[in-house]
């Protein structure tokens, strides 16, 4: 595989987790309240499109299957979750690393992952 396909299937997930990155970074007080938990679908929503991404990266890259690319986008996605709380504990503002945030963002990067698997193979199989 060249150079410039390995860059092409991963920079989508490379960019989203930029964007991750920078939101984390931006101080408590400069994001909109959330009410009660609705917090854990917008880190599942997010970290949904970051696995997602990460399935396409791994299934254009590898020779994985399915059902291994899913495992491995998944647990990308969830290990860029746990550094992300951890770096979100240094931003001002904002509340200290919280598992059930990294637990969020882990399952959505499953869904995400497995969503795009689904549709991927059901496309093929068309």
């Amino acid at each position: 595989m060249c150079v410039r396909s390995w860059v092409r299937a991963w920079a989508p997930a490379a960019i989203w987790a930029i964007f991750l990155f920078i939101l984390s970074a931006t101080p408590g007080s400069d994001l909109p309240e959330l009410p009660g938990n609705s917090d854990k679908l917008v880190h599942g929503a997010v970290y949904a499109v970051l696995g997602a991404l990460c399935f396409w990266g791994v299934r254009f890259t590898s020779a994985f299957g399915p059902p291994r690319a899913v495992a491995l986008a998944t647990g990308l996605a969830a290990l860029f979750g746990i550094t992300d709380e951890f770096h979100q504990a240094f931003t001002p503002k904002r509340t200290p690393a919280d598992w059930r945030d990294a637990a969020a963002d882990a399952i959505g990067g499953l869904i995400g992952a497995f969503a795009l698997g689904l549709l991927l193979s059901r496309r093929r199989d068309s």
